[in-house]
C-alpha cells in the first residue's frame, strides 16, 4: 500500500481584500480567501450597511448584497447587485388592526439599468381596498419617475438614505394616513 502525502490545502489559499463598489467610496467590505482568482469572479457577499459606512446609523436592518466581478492585485472589485431588509424588522412594522400594502415595479434608469423594486407600506388602521390600491399605484408611480431621471447610484444612494420613501410617504399620505413606507428590496437584472 502506497501512502499519499497529503497537503495542507490552506496554506496554498490566498487573501484577497473586497471592495466595496464605487458608489459606496470603495470602502474595505471585508476579506475573503481562495486558492484559484478566479473562483472569487460571481462570488455573492451580503453586507450590513453600517459595515460599509463604518458608522452605526438607521439603516442597519439594511442589508447590501454585493457580487465580485473581478480580481486584481489581491484585491477582489465588487459590483451592486441589490439590497434588502431585515425580516424581522419588517414584521416588527406589521400589526394587527394595520393594512400592509406592498408593491413591486420594474423600472429603468437614466443610464439603462434595469431593477426590481419592492416596497411597503404600513398604515394606522385598517384601510379599503380602494385605498390600497391608490397607495399601491401612488408607490409605482414615485419609483418609476425617480429611476428613470437617476442613475443606478444616485437612485440607490436615494433608496438607502430613505429619501424615496419619504417622497411616497409624502404623496401617499394624502390618501390614507401612513405609519411607514419602506423600500424593501431592490434587484439589479
Amino acid at each position: 500500500m502506497v501512502k499519499r502525502r497529503l497537503k495542507d490545502k490552506w496554506k496554498a489559499k490566498e487573501w484577497y481584500k473586497v471592495l466595496a463598489p464605487k458608489m459606496f467610496g470603495e470602502v474595505n467590505a471585508g476579506e475573503t480567501v481562495t486558492d484559484d482568482p478566479a473562483n472569487l469572479i460571481g462570488r455573492r457577499i451580503e453586507l450590513g450597511l453600517d459595515e460599509v459606512t463604518g458608522k452605526l446609523i438607521r439603516g442597519s436592518n439594511l442589508k447590501l448584497l454585493l457580487v465580485v466581478k473581478e480580481v486584481g492585485q489581491n484585491t477582489a472589485y465588487t459590483k451592486f447587485e441589490g439590497h434588502k431588509m431585515d425580516n424581522g424588522y419588517l414584521r416588527s412594522l406589521a400589526r394587527k388592526g394595520i393594512s400592509k400594502v406592498d408593491s413591486k415595479v420594474e423600472v429603468l434608469t437614466k443610464d439603462g439599468q434595469e431593477l426590481s423594486v419592492k416596497s411597503s407600506s404600513f398604515t394606522l388602521r385598517k384601510a379599503s381596498g380602494t385605498q390600497k390600491k391608490l397607495i399601491r399605484k401612488i408607490m409605482q408611480e414615485t419609483i418609476a419617475k425617480r429611476a428613470s431621471s437617476l442613475e443606478l447610484g444616485k437612485l440607490v444612494q436615494e433608496i438607502i438614505l430613505g429619501k424615496l420613501s419619504s417622497e411616497i410617504y409624502k404623496a401617499a399620505k394624502k390618501v390614507y394616513p401612513l405609519r411607514r413606507v419602506e423600500i424593501t428590496k431592490t434587484e439589479v437584472k
